[in-house]
C-alpha cells in the first residue's frame, strides 16, 4: 500500500472520531499506524543505501512526511482512546 493511500485512510478514520455518533475504528487506526511505522523503517533503510543525490533528497522528504504524519496520528489516537471500545 502506498504512502498516500495509507495517509488518506488514516485521516478518514481519525476524522470519524470527531462525530459523536460515529463508531471509531480503533483497530483500523492502529493497523494504519503500524503500516506507517513499517513504511518509515523501509524509507530509512533505502535512504541509508541510496547514493544518488536527487533520490536521497526525494526519500528524505518522503521520510519526513511519513514521520510527521505518524506523530500526528499517534497523538490523535491517544486523544480518541476514551471513545474506543
Amino acid at each position: 500500500m502506498g504512502v498516500n493511500k495509507i495517509l488518506r485512510d488514516l485521516q478518514k478514520n481519525l476524522k470519524k472520531g470527531d462525530k459523536k455518533k460515529a463508531h471509531i475504528h480503533c483497530e483500523r487506526i492502529d493497523d494504519l499506524l503500524d503500516k506507517l511505522k513499517k513504511k518509515e523503517s523501509k524509507l530509512k533503510k533505502k535512504l541509508a543505501i541510496e547514493k544518488n543525490k536527487h533520490k536521497r533528497k526525494q526519500l528524505a522528504l518522503e521520510l519526513k512526511i511519513v514521520s510527521l504524519e505518524l506523530k500526528k496520528g499517534a497523538k490523535r489516537r491517544n486523544e480518541l482512546a476514551k471513545k474506543c471500545k
